[in-house]
């Protein structure tokens, strides 16, 4: 969140008059609606894997709609609005001892209209009442629970509650409509006030002067947040922010910086056999509870697992890491054997819990660990595992965390093994968990199809082929995104999410990302069909979603929203105003267009003042930065071979520059003029002049300094 966009005055306002009327100090296309549908609960007809699991509940639950407004303020009755998504540990728990509770049942449905959100179905509705919550309390997470006035704005917000809780809570609220309803209004108003301020930026009167010490600066202070004991950044919970380290293997590489390399290399060492690694099935748990990456919140996000193919793959570019190789086939396999549909696609998540249990199907109990370690020595398998048998997890049972890479070669001295025994200890020991495993019962997959999440996961697959050379990968790709064409747009507009005929309208992190996707596969390719349909996704997200204030695109259209959105930070997924920034450029480069460069500058100048001094929340703009103060490159292969020649340049690692290719005669402006038919030609280029065209590939890359 922007917090330098908050006036402190309503800020502190909206706080203290929060904490006074609700004692919060106690606890940390839709369907119509009418007045008889609001009477019963309606999740029974719903797709969502999410809101179908409250469909039993005695609450009288509708989705959200728009038109619920109308009957909230008819009626003039609260809003409650929770939300949440399947594979959310917390809200499977707040579901079954609160929201099907008889009781509290009782109270919602007589005195509020109650509205279940999928977040991962309206990501729109979910970040207008997280910014809230995270205003009005400092805090935010799922499930998010919200009462708000008819018109939905705000009056509480607050995350997990017990049952005696949120009973309490209820029966407050209820109270100060009666007896304050005027003092709850005040409150919405400032809210709503607080929240708008946050979302809006604007514009500038002229384009920023952007310099390398900014970014210098920025990075000197980024380095005194870093965990240096155990890598990423300083936290109590370890999350995983795949564009922040892109960034910095790109800055590192464009000034040199050795620390930011050791700090980059040993984060992605530490996280690769950490406990956020599935290493038995492989890909990623979302995050870890702890600052030691040991402990994991064991939900498995399409999200992470696109984005950390793309940063492994990259890493592998610059390291020549087989290891990091390993993880990402390992994490693609994972996808493909866990988490793809029918059509190709990848689903959107997978559930923490098994049989009501966080956990339990990746966890051991000491009978368990018996059967895995049999026939080998225990305490050599628990030493290599990091298994303390007086101290287990919870519950008398076990995670198993492989020691670390790096550390590897001292534990076989100690233990006096040769690599190839503990190869074959390994092989045992993961069958027996495999074993294991078998019989038990699986996560739930939430099988959804997210538009922008598998729009990440092309172009993590693009950054697979190019470090691996494995054209399985972009074949995939290529296939992905013809399913996405043909499914992700209904009255030719682009949706967000589909399944068995239900869906919900696109929002702007689907544009970026799927304009990115297109625009990696005319990178790949070749294919001008790629090019053009960026180019037109853009175009489209700008028309659709323009702000009027603001330099900036709004996130969302939704106007039954209590306030306009504009995501600019640079979090788990990147900021989609940051990604269509980038692709402004990269158009603006190939097609010499300065109004889409000069579009794309303004976008960039108009957070430089939000991201200084917190550039770790804004790692896509800052690379967007990076690539305007020092000097950026064209790369254009033309000629029959432009494939192969390609592809080879590619398998670089290669910051500040943009590689396309054509094997024929085009009229983008980068390649008028360059074509012949008996030879393929390399062109380096900058601010449309390019140098003396090569055959040879080393020769060409000597004249970019940046390629490693």
């Amino acid at each position: 969140m922007n917090k330098k966009n908050i006036d402190i005055k309503i800020y502190h306002f909206v706080k203290v008059s929060f904490y006074i009327l609700i004692l919060f100090t106690f606890y940390s296309c839709n369907p119509e609606v009418n007045t008889n549908n609001i009477n019963k609960n309606q999740l029974s007809k719903e797709t969502s894997l999410y809101l179908k699991q409250h469909a039993k509940n005695p609450i009288n639950w509708q989705r959200w709609s728009n038109s619920l407004f109308d009957v909230s303020q008819q009626l003039d009755k609260l809003l409650v609005i929770s939300i949440g998504y399947s594979s959310c540990h917390w809200c499977h728990v707040m579901e079954d001892e609160t929201f099907a509770n008889d009781s509290i049942a009782s109270i919602m449905n007589k005195n509020f209209i109650n509205i279940k959100v999928d977040r991962e179905e309206n990501p729109d509705v979910d970040q207008a009442y997280m910014t809230a919550s995270q205003l009005m309390t400092g805090m935010g997470g799922w499930p998010l629970n919200v009462i708000t006035l008819p018109d939905g704005s705000p009056i509480y917000a607050g995350t997990y509650h017990t049952t005696s809780q949120w009973d309490d809570i209820l029966k407050r609220i209820i109270r100060l409509k009666k007896d304050n309803y005027d003092g709850l209004k005040e409150l919405a108003k400032n809210v709503k006030n607080g929240v708008t301020d946050v979302n809006t930026i604007y514009k500038r009167d002229e384009i920023s002067d952007f310099n390398s010490g900014f970014l210098k600066k920025n990075i000197e202070n980024w380095k005194e947040k870093w965990d240096i004991n155990y890598g990423g950044d300083s936290a109590q919970q370890k999350f995983v922010s795949p564009s922040k380290y892109i960034f910095l293997l790109n800055y590192a590489r464009v000034y040199g910086d050795k620390a930011v390399f050791n700090h980059v290399k040993k984060t992605l060492d530490i996280i690769s056999t950490s406990g956020l690694n599935d290493f038995i099935e492989g890909g990623f748990f979302r995050y870890t509870v702890d600052s030691e990456w040991k402990i994991p919140h064991f939900e498995k996000m399409l999200y992470d697992q696109a984005q950390m193919i793309s940063i492994y793959s990259l890493a592998h570019k610059l390291y020549k890491d087989e290891y990091y190789k390993d993880i990402v086939i390992k994490t693609i396999n994972f996808l493909d054997s866990k988490m793809s549909s029918k059509e190709g696609l990848y689903y959107a998540a997978m559930d923490a819990d098994t049989d009501g249990e966080e956990g339990k199907y990746y966890s051991f109990n000491r009978k368990e660990l018996d059967f895995i370690s049999k026939n080998t020595d225990f305490k050599i398998f628990t030493s290599y595992y990091n298994i303390d048998i007086n101290n287990s997890w919870e519950d008398n049972r076990y995670l198993l965390l492989p020691n670390k890479n790096n550390y590897e070669t001292d534990w076989l001295k100690v233990n006096n093994l040769s690599k190839s025994e503990l190869l074959s200890l390994k092989r045992i020991w993961e069958s027996n968990i495999i074993e294991i495993k078998d019989n038990r019962t699986k996560p739930r997959i939430d099988d959804k199809i997210i538009v922008s999440w598998n729009s990440l996961a092309i172009t993590g697959l693009i950054d697979a082929f190019e470090a691996l050379n494995n054209q399985d990968y972009l074949n995939k790709a290529i296939a992905m995104f013809e399913e996405l064409k043909t499914k992700s747009f209904k009255r030719n507009k682009l949706i967000h999410t589909y399944k068995e005929n239900q869906f919900q309208d696109g929002v702007l992190e689907d544009y970026a990302y799927l304009a990115k996707a297109s625009m990696r596969l005319f990178q790949a390719t070749g294919e001008e069909s790629y090019f053009n349909f960026s180019k037109k996704i853009i175009d489209d997200a700008i028309n659709i979603f323009k702000d009027d204030e603001s330099d900036l695109l709004r996130y969302s259209n939704n106007e039954e929203l209590f306030t306009k959105l504009i995501s600019v930070d640079d979090g788990v997924i990147p900021s989609p105003n940051s990604i269509i920034a980038e692709q402004l450029f990269n158009i603006g480069h190939v097609n010499f267009d300065d109004e889409y460069l000069n579009l794309s500058d303004k976008m960039v100048s108009s957070v430089q003042s939000v991201i200084d001094d917190n550039i770790n929340s804004y790692s896509v703009w800052a690379n967007n930065i990076l690539n305007r103060v020092e000097s950026f490159y064209e790369i254009a292969i033309i000629g029959p071979e432009s494939k192969v020649i390609t592809d080879k340049i590619t398998n670089y690692f290669s910051p500040n520059t943009i590689v396309v290719q054509s094997k024929s005669e085009s009229d983008l402006p980068l390649f008028i003029d360059r074509f012949f038919e008996d030879e393929t030609y390399i062109y380096v280029c900058q601010n449309k002049t390019c140098q003396r065209p090569e055959t040879n590939i080393n020769l060409a890359i000597e004249q970019v300094p940046y390629i490693n």
